[in-house]
């Protein structure tokens, strides 16, 4: 009979574990603590571009064409510096929280859509401690996180976009998430720590200019070579 309820609590436990569900306020992005901005002379660090720089030479971002979504990744090594990915493999390895957000017409601020006080993230535990970081891209990757990153990682729909595409990530924050009955939940954005841990404090976030692969003159050359080919051959035939 122990070990049937032993067993049983520890199912539990795991199901629980698994089914866990953070809670973070979601409701407010104050443009004191997040502007987003287009760098229209650099490419994406992410995509073999240069170091990031801040600040932008090309604006702020435009009244429409741009989303966000937040990510997170459970690795928190007790660092207050998380280590930003440089790599959209690196960048893999963070998980969606399923919360993102539209840009306004103001001077690159942006809105949380879905706004709730209390946003639950499934497998976000309770009580520890997550890296969170916020992604930015241009329309013509995609509406939604899922096609932007599958978008960034398909060299063949970059090739075809025909039109810039951009793309960006803020600073690396920290937090606690709090219970799912607690309203609010942990800040996601601020100027200063909270008691959950290091808001995104990231003004002037770059969406930096994406790589569009374009053929080399020799492939280009080569192609009309094998065309030319191709119609000799039926001519002669």
């Amino acid at each position: 009979m122990k070990k049937i309820v032993l067993t049983s609590i520890c199912t539990l436990a795991v199901a629980g574990a698994a089914l866990a569900q953070g809670n973070v306020n979601w409701s407010t992005i104050s443009f004191t603590s997040f502007t987003a901005v287009t760098n229209s002379t650099t490419y994406s660090p992410l995509l073999g571009g240069g170091p990031a720089v801040g600040g932008a030479t090309g604006g702020v971002v435009g009244s429409s064409g741009f989303y966000f979504e937040l990510l997170y990744t459970g690795s928190y090594n007790g660092s207050t510096n998380g280590v930003a990915p440089t790599t959209l493999t690196a960048l893999g390895t963070w998980s969606d929280t399923g919360l993102g957000a539209t840009n306004t017409g103001s001077a690159g601020r942006i809105f949380p859509e879905a706004a709730n006080n209390g946003a639950t993230i499934n497998g976000m535990n309770p009580g520890t401690t997550n890296y969170i970081e916020l992604v930015g891209w241009s329309a013509n990757l995609g509406t939604n996180w899922s096609q932007a990153d599958s978008h960034l990682n398909n060299s063949s729909y970059l090739a075809g976009l025909g039109t810039q595409a951009f793309f960006g990530i803020s600073n690396i924050g920290y937090i606690t998430p709090l219970s799912s009955s607690t309203t609010p939940g942990a800040a996601v954005f601020g100027t200063a720590a909270t008691a959950q841990g290091l808001p995104i404090y990231s003004l002037l976030t770059p969406l930096y200019l994406v790589p569009t692969v374009t053929p080399e003159p020799g492939t280009m050359a080569l192609a009309a070579i094998g065309g030319a080919s191709l119609l000799l051959f039926r001519r002669r035939k």
